[in-house]
């Protein structure tokens, strides 16, 4: 359960030791029953009044059990070590079953020993020490990054989700973006940060909370949507810390420092979200940094340009290479030598757009994909960036 579905059903054994009794006492009740209202209907009572608490102990079980939130534990991937222990403990509890009281003992104490370790003993996350981390994860056409800091902490900027407010039931918080995390070992957040408050980019978020439990969750101009409105809320039932962001903020974080370029202060947002709504940072360490636009459109780069160094070794590009941003003077302004564009392949917006592509090449920025190249990583020691591709198309 944990290698496939990332979920520790610690749960199962001790709902089946009280389920199971009673399903023996609720099947020979009920079929009872059932014979003596054949006979005289006064007879058939006292088996359905067995039947009954018998059926409703076991639903009460199930309820009341599965409705703990360790019912529902969520482990990131172990270790092959672990794996191996916990196979040979389950080898031996089977071994030992039908042997003496002392032995059975034993097995099912070393089997117990196997469970905790797996559920409650995280393995070491597969991060790399001293160096930043910026990896965007292939959630088709959205976005989801994950940064690590040098000293190990770890934020995820959006969480991917259906384009346009398409309603669908694939979860990409769920389905994409969490077994990411825990195939890296990762099984818990620092912070979370949410760009703007388009579906493509927070609908996988609620998995993402739920399932990682961030302390943190960066938000810069969201309207009060349906939407924006119900994942504040369920963050805050969460005991999420929710900060607000905006442009001329400076703090530090997990050895870097981060610049908050947009949104205004005095912001003023619409019934709907927009892309100049976005969330725009600049994560720096040393003499490396990393510029992620959200989806900023024209308007915000220009206001940027014109009032901000905005020079950075690394781009997110915005708003999925459309061409309504990444304008020349932005991308001169930026003076990229890599950028990276999270995109669907095939899409039907024809992202990434030509002219887009073209500034980038005029600047001399290295343009990746994650339509052509899937989950891009790259590193910044604090002197040079250096790119890391999960595959090559």
């Amino acid at each position: 359960m944990v290698y496939y579905f990332h979920r520790a059903t610690v749960i199962g054994i001790p709902a089946n030791a009280l389920a199971v009794p009673l399903t023996g006492i609720l099947m020979p009740a009920a079929v009872l029953a059932v014979a003596l209202g054949y006979v005289w209907m006064p007879l058939a009572k006292l088996p359905a009044l067995m039947a009954a608490w018998s059926l409703h102990g076991i639903t009460g079980t199930v309820q009341g059990l599965g409705g703990l939130r360790i019912a529902d534990h969520r482990v990131a991937m172990p270790e092959v070590t672990t794996m191996l222990v916990a196979s040979a403990a389950l080898a031996l509890a089977t071994a030992l079953a039908w042997r003496r009281r002392i032995l059975l003992v034993g097995g099912l104490a070393a089997l117990t020993a196997a469970g905790v370790w797996v559920s409650a003993v995280a393995a070491p996350p597969q991060i790399r020490r001293g160096v930043v981390e910026l990896t965007a994860i292939d959630v088709g056409q959205g976005d989801s990054l994950l940064l690590v800091t040098p000293e190990g902490k770890t934020v995820l900027i959006d969480a991917g989700g259906p384009v346009g407010g398409q309603q669908s039931d694939f979860d990409f918080g769920e389905n994409v973006v969490s077994p990411y995390l825990w195939e890296r070992g990762i099984s818990r957040l620092d912070a979370v940060a949410i760009t703007h408050g388009h579906s493509d980019h927070i609908g996988g978020m609620p998995a993402v909370l739920t399932n990682f439990r961030p302390r943190e969750l960066w938000v810069g101009a969201l309207p009060e949507t349906p939407a924006t409105a119900a994942l504040l809320s369920y963050a805050n039932n969460l005991g999420v810390h929710v900060m607000r962001r905006h442009d001329g903020e400076h703090f530090a974080f997990g050895g870097t420092q981060i610049a908050v370029f947009s949104p205004p202060a005095a912001w003023h947002t619409t019934p709907q979200p927009r892309n100049n709504d976005s969330l725009v940072m600049r994560v720096s360490f040393g003499a490396s940094s990393v510029l992620l636009e959200g989806d900023a459109e024209r308007p915000v780069e220009q206001r940027m340009t014109a009032s901000e160094d905005l020079k950075s070794d690394l781009l997110k590009v915005g708003h999925h290479g459309s061409a309504t941003s990444s304008t020349a003077e932005f991308v001169h302004a930026v003076k990229p030598r890599w950028a990276i564009i999270s995109v669907g392949a095939g899409n039907t917006f024809g992202h990434p757009r030509k002219e887009t592509l073209e500034n980038l090449q005029q600047e001399g920025t290295l343009t990746y994909r994650t339509d052509r190249n899937g989950a891009l990583t790259f590193y910044l020691d604090g002197k040079t960036v250096s790119p890391q591709l999960a595959c090559l198309r």
